[in-house]
């Protein structure tokens, strides 16, 4: 393993925190990479090349300066990784100092290391099985060579699964940021422990997808489990997840899983988790292009769009179910004055609410504002 230079900036970090002395981080060529001095960072160190070669720790003196170049009085230590010397950390400082926590400090040097190749190493397992999944969901026929690489990652390929996708959101504006995506990662994993079963991947732009065993949890499961990973980023974070949910698929079409998930996540509700299966209507009312959307909405809402306390009742109207007492109520206001309400909407956008064709195409045209406003 070489030691790569973000690694070794983060241990000067580490260890310039407990200390107060210099401190440099050399690769396997005698090289300094990393220092809390940056100046010296790209120069020759004598005194870390001979300790690469013996590996054993090496007291820089006053006399050393004279003999080796690149050095300062100070302590040398050799970095261990699985038993082979990968580079070499230096203090400096007077003798006694430095050597009373030199160990302490080289041993500390080691834990750093070998928790960022855990994680370089968790890391490029993650990316395999991202582009294993990218692949999976985009492909409409699988072949037994890729049902075999699945069974080689680990995966239960016999498994029927749902598709979700999660969207990270703030004040509905999708969010990137890395240590939020490593984080609902790592909240993700702590939900779904069988790995083989449920399979997660981040999937960029703030996005993730996650395949579900069906067999192990049910749509209520699968719905509480979503709320409980959006709360808990609400309270971490203050930013919030959408998730759009497939029917269950078996392998070979969770591309099309993967489609009815897109859809379900694209549909504009304020609902936090929407299920495919759910959105009959909402998924015919998204196939619509966005010019004919814009065309039918100011063709039949144009004249109430500035009338947001007409359009206010329209809203609570539908949503009570045409019921005229349900709606005053909620807009406490008196009936006659709803009946009023209604006869205005009536006469601004040409609909007669008694008129089915003429009630749905006044739906339709309402839900697609609400649609562009959110």
């Amino acid at each position: 393993m070489r030691l790569l230079k973000h690694v070794a900036q983060r241990i000067v970090t580490e260890v310039s925190k407990v200390i107060e002395e210099e401190v440099i981080v050399i690769n396997a060529e005698g090289i300094i990479i990393a220092g809390s001095d940056s100046s010296r960072v790209g120069s020759f160190h004598e005194g870390g090349k001979e300790v690469i070669h013996s590996g054993k720790k090496r007291i820089i003196t006053d006399h050393d300066l004279l003999l080796l170049k690149g050095v300062k009085v100070g302590l040398n230590l050799p970095i261990h990784f699985q038993t082979k010397v990968i580079g070499v950390i230096g203090i400096t400082g007077s003798q006694p100092a430095t050597v009373r926590y030199g160990e302490l400090i080289q041993r500390m040097t080691e834990l750093i290391i070998q928790e960022a190749y855990a994680a370089e190493k968790l890391d490029s397992k993650l990316r395999g099985l991202e582009t294993y999944v990218y692949e999976w969901l985009h492909s409409e026929t699988l072949s037994d060579e890729f049902l075999e690489r699945g069974d080689i990652l680990g995966i239960e390929m016999s498994e029927a699964r749902y598709c979700v996708l999660i969207q990270l959101e703030q004040e509905g504006k999708e969010l990137t940021e890395t240590y939020l995506e490593q984080d609902m990662m790592q909240r993700i994993r702590v939900l779904l422990p069988n790995e083989s079963k449920d399979i997660s991947a981040r999937w960029g732009n703030g996005r993730f997808v996650l395949l579900i065993s069906a067999k192990i949890h049910s749509e209520n499961e699968l719905r509480h489990m979503l709320e409980r990973l959006n709360q808990a980023v609400v309270q971490a974070h203050m930013v919030s997840i959408r998730s759009g949910v497939s029917r269950v698929h078996n392998a070979s079409s969770l591309s099309m899983a993967y489609n009815e998930a897109k859809q379900a996540l694209n549909v504009k509700t304020e609902n936090r988790i929407i299920f495919y299966d759910s959105l009959t209507l909402e998924i015919a009312l998204n196939e619509i292009s966005s010019v004919t959307k814009q065309k039918l909405t100011n063709q039949v809402l144009g004249k109430l769009l500035d009338e947001p306390e007409l359009l206010e009742t329209l809203e609570t109207y539908f949503d009570h179910q045409l019921s005229v007492k349900e709606s005053a109520t909620t807009l406490h206001v008196h009936i006659n004055t709803l009946h009023y309400r209604l006869k205005r909407i009536q006469e601004l956008s040409g609909c007669h609410l008694k008129e089915t064709k003429e009630l749905v195409t006044l739906y339709v045209a309402l839900w697609y504002y609400n649609e562009n406003i959110r």
